[in-house]
């Protein structure tokens, strides 16, 4: 975005362009207005769906409940989850784990948190296939 023309003296000058009978030039400066009022528009309407999305995230942060090895999101009226901590860690996505028998198993990261008898849960990941050496950019 370049230089904003919205300022009282711009339509000042707009008005005394059209008292010149300078109408074209009174016209053009309008336009110049117009668009950079759209601009203003649409940035203001970018910054206030980013205010909401973080405060969206801070409301669900309040929420959240770590259980040692997954989380939970604890609302007044219910508790929902369990979600993956390494997906919510690592990349900031709430991933549901799907329960089996004896464990629970997140489809996106592969890893499994194995059920307890006392109610504990051991976390176990899934050996991981064998990875390529780090790239390296600098000698």
């Amino acid at each position: 975005m370049g230089k904003r023309n919205i300022h009282a003296t711009n339509f000042r000058k707009v008005l005394e362009l059209f008292n010149e009978n300078r109408g074209q030039e009174a016209e053009k400066l309008l336009k110049i207005i117009q668009e950079d009022y759209l601009d203003l528009y649409n940035e203001n309407k970018e910054l206030r769906t980013q205010i909401k999305e973080v405060a969206d995230i801070l409301d669900l942060a309040e929420c959240m409940e770590f259980d040692g090895q997954k989380y939970w999101i604890n609302e007044d009226v219910e508790k929902t989850g369990p979600y993956c901590q390494v997906c919510y860690d690592r990349d900031g996505v709430l991933i549901r784990l799907q329960e089996r028998s004896k464990h629970w198993e997140c489809y996106s990261c592969q890893n499994m948190f194995v059920k307890m008898p006392t109610g504990n849960v051991i976390h176990k990941s899934r050996p991981k296939k064998e990875s390529k050496p780090p790239l390296r950019l600098f000698s």
